[in-house]
């Protein structure tokens, strides 16, 4: 090959070899930033860079120049060692005087003895030193316990650092700190948007579960077996029962229609009224046989914001709607009606027909109208047959999330419109549906929960008790604190307050009674004014659950019928009930008191009573006595309310306005509750009533004395669930009052027969034992 030639083939391999090398070497742009024009290294959710001047080197800057030396931490290694040291000096030579200078001391002279002292003893020799412990002697071992010895030092962390870790590094990539928000996440369609990773699902709610079948049967529990969600099933994952949301992630809808159907069969005193119901029913109590059925048809719609999994919502809707049909049957007239006839011409409260043009008996007919029932029986027909039908909007609320206290969800919420609301523990005061504004919430990790509310109260439909839209002219403030864990944990306690403006009116119900002012003594509109402080508690203390409640209620009413003037309240109630679980059985004792009024015609009225009670107390549903309400001896006013335990001669609970003019009651009740399976409990209970005070009984009724003891009420009762849920409730009951003396001297017959005309075999006799039998279904979809 020729030198030209030879020369341009070896600079032709330079060039290739210049080319490979330009080609390894990183090329560096200033104007673009690796790691945002890669896909790869693009920031994900929650990452920096760092964009000032790094820090120098440790070489270069001290950040601590007055760094203080600490003394080196203790040794890592504790094992002791022992040393073992054999002596090599010489040893001590014998004899060895410990104390030579004591020979140089200048010898005393002994004072003369008084008498003769006794003889010195002989000198002791001690015996010669064996050979092995005579001195001198050498080598001599020596062993002590040495502490270990500090280890060398480590080089752990002392090696230089890596190129990618040396200082000064830029555009340095960070985690961010990710503060939690428990809702569903917002993402955006940028997959680079999505964390690290992880495949986008913009529905997590429809994801469902894989099907499985834990047992071979069929007919067994299925868990997952709907993996797709229905549109509404009371069991698997619903659209309209709350399980998914309707709108976005977090917007939630729950359905709930069900159905209640009381059936009732009782006997309660019930007076024969200015005109019987048959002929020749001069007795003054006639048959106090009636049958009730109420049934309830309610669809609950709460429309809520907020995964409450982990928070309160942040806003809700909740109406229920309920259309109500009720039948009522009984023995006697003016029961469904204060008219004979049946509900003619009353209702829509308003008074009965005005009977003041009645001068003689041609005017009677046009005020019958044709209205006259059968001359042998009214039984049977409208005076003593009833048939209703109600539509009320029951609940009608808003909810509103106002602001997070803490971290753990303490929080505050304000709810406005018709809602339920329970004062106390049990309900003995105030526990109702109605019309109000309040505000809830807790504090302190749910340590603590409050609620102020204030109650316009609306009147109640008479045969059905469910709110109407008319104003009651009534308003209860309501105050409550409870405090989880007080003193003992597991045991809660509440400090209450109430306040109760029930301004003067004049009211007649859907049948025609007057109810407000209450038609006993001297019937004029008043206004109560009542202030009730409680004290509360509910929990357990060691073995034993307790629940108790006392109220101090003051105030004034301007004007009580039965006192005849104005009086001054101070009246109080007092609540315990003890129980204790074993095994499946729970045995409990109670004590209720309501003061009573002994002095009914002073300026003083010291009978406790409530605004609207519903307490679950003393055998609940199932006692007569808790549960049914009856006249006062033919009056216009009952002795006690319906699902109430205090005998306060009122017109009415719910429409009614609270009279603290009446006789109280003691009530002692011993009860038990049995599991007997997971679908059946029984309740048993027994309770001894008395009066507290009789003298508004005497003066209501113009009787020269009346006994304190009302009598026994016996319950019994069963509770069951057929699927072992609350879909199926079916409650039975009855309860019996065994009348005690005062009982007797309200109720009994007539004491002066005529003879040859009345009976006078049962002269002074009650007519049949009051009793309460009690059916209940419920069912919710």
């Amino acid at each position: 090959m020729s030198p030209p030639l030879r020369q341009a083939k070896g600079v032709g391999k330079l060039l290739l070899l210049g080319c490979v090398v330009a080609w390894s070497l990183p090329m560096k742009n200033s104007s673009a930033d690796p790691v945002q024009t890669n896909e790869v290294n693009r920031l994900k959710p929650h990452q920096a860079v760092s964009t000032n001047a790094p820090p120098a080197s440790p070489e270069i800057f001290n950040p601590d120049p007055n760094r203080l030396n600490l003394p080196e931490p203790p040794p890592t290694d504790f094992r002791w060692t022992r040393r073992v040291v054999v002596s090599t000096n010489s040893p001590p030579s014998a004899p060895f005087n410990p104390d030579p200078g004591a020979g140089l001391r200048p010898a005393t002279n002994a004072p003369a003895a008084l008498f003769n002292e006794p003889g010195a003893p002989p000198l002791f020799i001690p015996p010669p030193v064996p050979s092995g412990l005579a001195l001198p002697r050498e080598d001599l071992r020596l062993g002590e316990i040495m502490p270990p010895t500090n280890p060398p030092p480590r080089s752990f962390g002392s090696e230089p650092l890596t190129n990618g870790l040396a200082l000064p590094r830029e555009n340095t990539r960070r985690e961010l700190k990710i503060y939690q928000d428990f809702s569903a996440p917002k993402y955006s369609l940028r997959p680079f948007d999505y964390p690290s990773n992880s495949v986008p699902e913009p529905d997590r709610w429809r994801i469902g579960f894989v099907p499985w079948t834990r047992y071979t049967s069929v007919v067994s529990e299925q868990p997952y077996a709907t993996p797709t969600p229905n549109l509404w099933s009371p069991y698997g994952q619903s659209l309209l029962k709350g399980d998914l949301p309707i709108f976005g992630q977090d917007v939630f809808l729950d359905l709930t229609p069900s159905s209640e159907t009381v059936t009732e069969f009782r006997r309660v005193p019930t007076a024969s009224g200015v005109s019987g119901a048959v002929p020749g029913e001069y007795e003054f109590y006639g048959q106090g046989n009636e049958i009730s059925v109420q049934n309830n048809l309610a669809f609950m719609v709460d429309l809520f914001e907020g995964e409450t999994s982990f928070r309160p919502v942040d806003w809700a809707v909740v109406l229920q709607p309920i259309f109500n049909v009720n039948y009522l049957q009984t023995q006697e007239t003016g029961v469904v009606s204060p008219d004979p006839r049946g509900p003619l011409g009353s209702g829509n409260n308003s008074p009965p027909p005005n009977n003041g043009d009645v001068q003689n008996p041609g005017d009677i007919g046009p005020l019958l109208n044709g209205q006259v029932g059968q001359a042998n029986s009214y039984r049977n027909t409208q005076s003593t047959e009833r048939t209703e039908t109600f539509f009320a909007l029951q609940q009608a609320f808003v909810e509103i999330h106002l602001v997070d206290l803490s971290d753990n969800y303490d929080f505050m919420s304000l709810r406005i419109g018709t809602q339920p609301f329970n004062a106390d523990f049990r309900g003995f005061v105030f526990n109702d549906v109605n019309l109000g504004a309040r505000l809830f919430g807790n504090w302190n990790n749910n340590l603590y929960q409050y609620n102020l509310a204030i109650f316009d109260m609306l009147e109640k439909n008479t045969d059905s008790d469910l709110n109407s839209f008319n104003s009651r002219d009534q308003q209860v403030v309501i105050a409550n604190l409870y405090r989880q864990d007080f003193i003992w944990p597991g045991y809660t306690a509440e400090w209450d307050f109430l306040a109760n403006f029930d301004q003067a009116s004049i009211y007649y119900d859907q049948n025609g009674n007057l109810i407000r002012p209450a038609p006993i003594g001297t019937v004029k509109p008043h206004e109560v004014k009542a202030y009730y402080f409680g004290w509360g508690g509910d929990g357990h203390i060691g073995p034993l659950n307790i629940t108790h409640q006392f109220y101090e209620v003051l105030g004034r009413d301007d004007f009580n019928g039965l006192a005849g003037q104005p009086v001054d309240i101070n009246a109080q109630m007092g609540a315990l009930e003890v129980s204790y679980d074993h095994d499946w059985a729970r045995y409990k004792a109670s004590f209720f008191y309501a003061s009573g009024d002994a002095h009914p015609n002073d300026g003083n009225a010291t009978g406790f009573d409530t605004i609207v009670d519903n307490p679950n107390f003393t055998g609940g549903p199932f006692s007569f006595w808790t549960r049914q309400g009856f006249n006062l001896g033919g009056t216009e006013i009952n002795l006690k309310n319906s699902s109430s335990l205090v005998p306060d001669l009122r017109s009415g609970k719910s429409d009614g306005q609270a009279n603290f003019v009446n006789p109280g009651v003691y009530i002692f009740g011993l009860g038990a509750e049995f599991e007997v399976t997971p679908k059946v409990r029984t309740f048993l209970n027994a309770n001894y009533i008395l009066f507290a005070q009789t003298e508004p009984i005497e003066t209501a009724l113009m009787t020269p004395s009346v006994g304190n003891e009302v009598g026994w009420d016996l319950s019994l009762g069963f509770q069951y669930r057929p699927l072992h849920t609350d879909n199926i409730i079916i409650s039975a009951g009855f309860g019996v009052l065994i009348p005690g003396s005062g009982y007797n001297d309200i109720y009994k017959t007539s004491t002066d027969p005529v003879p040859g005309f009345d009976r006078t075999d049962n002269t002074g006799s009650v007519n049949g034992f009051p009793y309460s039998g009690l059916m209940a279904v419920t069912l919710t979809y």
